[in-house]
């Protein structure tokens, strides 16, 4: 799956979490987005649910931008799970 195709579906799912609807794979989930830790464990819920991973807590804090999840999501995403 491209990278487009990912930040579709991420932009789908900030916007169910947090109602925002722009993003661009630079965008920083705390800084640009404002996100709380509540908000950002809501976004993990919703990414391992749609992507069908496990995102240990070791790794959450490493996803900090958008092109981060896009990453790692191309890693660790079932091919099927879009």
């Amino acid at each position: 799956m491209r990278g487009e195709d990912f930040l579709s579906v991420i932009e789908e799912l900030v916007y169910q979490v947090t109602g925002i609807s722009e993003l661009t794979p630079d965008t920083d989930f705390i800084r640009d987005l404002a996100l709380n830790s509540f908000d950002v464990a809501n976004l993990v819920c919703a990414f391992e649910d749609r992507f069908q991973v496990e995102i240990p807590v070791r790794d959450v804090w490493k996803l900090s931008q958008v092109r981060d999840v896009i990453e790692y999501m191309q890693k660790k995403a079932l091919p099927y799970s879009l």
